[in-house]
This record gives C-alpha cells, structure tokens and sequence, in this order.
C-alpha cells in the first residue's frame, strides 16, 4: 500500500484554498487515489467554535491566544490526520501551520515562539501558497471577518507568505489566474515534485 501524504495548500484570504482543494481531491480520486480534504480552523470542534466567536468579534482575546487556539485546533486533529496518512490517504490540507507563522508575524508575535506551538505535528510533503494580489482578495470577498477586515494585516500577510515561502521552501503558484488554470498548475508542481 502506497504511503499517504499530507498537501498544505496556503494563502491569504479568498486566495481560492477551498475551490482548489476540492478540485485536487477530485483529481486524485479520479485517478485512483484515496483522498480527503481538511479545513482549518475547524469550526466544528470545541476550540473551532471559539475560533469563530473571535472571528466575528463576540470575543476579545489577545493576538498569543488566538494563535493558541488555531494551533489547538490542529491538535485536535492530529490522530485523525497521522491515521489517514498510514492507511494510505492523500490528505489536502485548507490552511495548516503556515497559516499561524505567517498571520502570527503579521500580528507581532515571535515566530520561534508561533513554531513551538505546532511542533509535533504531522509535516506536510508540501506547502503550496497560492499567490493573490490584495486586489483579488477584495474582489473575492463577500463577507468579511476580524482578520480580513483589516487591510494592513492583509498586506503584511501578503509580504510574510512570501518571505517565509523562501524560507521554509513552501511552493508559490500564481492565484490571480482563473481556477483551471491554477489546480493545471497545482497538479504539475505535485507531478514534478513526485508528490502524486
């Protein structure tokens, strides 16, 4: 049995991670291979519901916890996402740990510290950021929480994906293009990477 692997696709908000994972486990599957998709955060769970109370402003807690929080939620998962991966699933991630690096340091937190936070996780096989403009990002927007209501956050978000993707070699796809045109993309990054 084939090992499973772990995709991380990454990017600001309304960057198109949800259309794109759906789309890539809809081309795995037609190609053979079992696959999921996993959102984060993961409103579902008991520190998801507190995510989207502070997401939509019925709850004030400091930038530390708040990232808190988004990491605890990836732990609440961490079973279920190691189980996956040994029976043989490839596991699309929507937003994992590079998420808390790069909204962190938007915030002002330290990122060895953001790093601690999500050490123990299971590591993707790869990080993919898909790449849009602030311009896009607003076009795409119909409603708008904590985070992608303030535009110097986004901004920085912006400048941090790219940075930390040079850093932490995360792959960067152009996400302005149309959604064919990004998951053609997506699937020939995994294909020469030996991903898939």
């Amino acid at each position: 049995m084939r090992k499973g692997k772990i995709i991380a696709l990454e990017g600001p908000d309304k960057a198109g991670k949800m259309t794109q994972s759906k789309l890539l486990v809809e081309s795995l599957r037609r190609s053979g291979r079992i696959s999921v998709v996993m959102d984060f955060p993961d409103y579902s769970t008991p520190i998801g519901i507190e995510i989207s109370a502070f997401l939509e402003g019925k709850r004030d807690y400091s930038n530390e916890l708040k990232h808190m929080l988004m990491s605890a939620n990836r732990w609440e998962r961490k079973r279920e996402i190691e189980s996956l991966v040994k029976t043989g699933t490839v596991v699309v991630i929507n937003r994992y740990y590079q998420s808390n690096l790069v909204y962190g340091i938007s915030n002002g937190l330290n990122i060895e510290w953001l790093i601690n936070l999500d050490k123990g996780l299971p590591k993707e096989d790869i990080a993919i950021v898909l790449d849009v403009s602030p311009s896009t990002t607003s076009l795409r927007a119909e409603k708008l929480d904590l985070f992608e209501r303030n535009e110097k956050l986004l901004l920085d978000v912006n400048k941090n994906y790219s940075k930390l993707a040079e850093r932490f070699s995360w792959k960067i796809i152009n996400g302005d293009n149309s959604k064919e045109l990004v998951h053609q993309d997506i699937l020939n990054l995994l294909k020469n990477e030996k991903i898939i």
